[in-house]
């Protein structure tokens, strides 16, 4: 899987969050990636900054179907400096576990040229899910370009979509008071004004969680975050 990386170490981790309403994406993106194959087997997740793009991979990577149907699979994500050897080395760090390969040491000594040779050899053969096309591959790249996806999948790239008012009450109320949802019910309401807020962006919404879940859990202190919202968004 290939993802452009922007991320900030200080923001929540989105991926180990419960995230909730991507069960239906989810399930198009195991379908497409084991699906029959095409000309060119490119599957792009699209949309803005915090919208999950990266976590709808990941659990599509570790999605039990997706693990027994591809013999390799392979995570690299892209920085704004790319690299194409530090792409080559990711790459072979994942081939590695799940092949006999020689000593990692021994790439240093290598070309670029010979390091993507290696890659080529250890993935013939085989049905993965890898950085490099080859027949019975699959790539997954996210994106939140959408000039980017339509290049690289124009038929059919998909695009995420926010959040509705009820999937982001229920990452809210879960982040904050946690899966067994014990929350007092007067909180609700205004709980549903304060994601309003965050334009069904989990990311956003996570945020606001961690705030949260360090204050006092009362109706006058959540709907200080709600006026504190309001303004930032006036």
């Amino acid at each position: 899987l290939i993802g452009t990386s922007r991320s900030d170490p200080m923001l929540p981790n989105l991926e180990a969050a419960t995230v909730q309403g991507l069960e239906d994406d989810l399930k198009i993106i195991v379908k497409r990636l084991t699906g029959p194959l095409s000309a060119l087997d490119i599957v792009t997740i699209s949309g803005m900054g915090g919208i999950g793009k990266t976590t709808l991979a990941r659990k599509a990577y570790d999605h039990l179907t997706i693990r027994y149907h591809f013999d390799l699979h392979i995570w690299v994500t892209i920085s704004q400096e790319f690299r194409f050897r530090t792409v080559l080395l990711h790459a072979l760090h994942c081939i590695s576990k799940h092949t006999n390969i020689f000593n990692a040491n021994d790439y240093d000594k290598m070309k670029d040229s010979e390091l993507a040779d290696l890659v080529q050899k250890k993935l013939k053969g085989r049905r993965y899910l890898v950085v490099e096309y080859f027949p019975s591959s699959r790539i997954l790249l996210t994106t939140r370009e959408t000039a980017v996806a339509m290049y690289v999948d124009s038929t059919s790239p998909h695009h995420m979509n926010l959040l509705n008012l009820e999937n982001s009450w229920k990452l809210l109320r879960d982040n904050v008071f946690g899966p067994e949802n014990d929350h007092p019910h007067e909180l609700e309401k205004i709980g549903k004004e304060i994601v309003e807020k965050c334009k069904g962006l989990p990311l956003t919404i996570l945020v606001i969680a961690g705030y949260l879940s360090k204050m006092a859990r009362t109706l006058e202190t959540w709907k200080d975050v709600v006026r504190i919202l309001g303004e930032i968004h006036c």
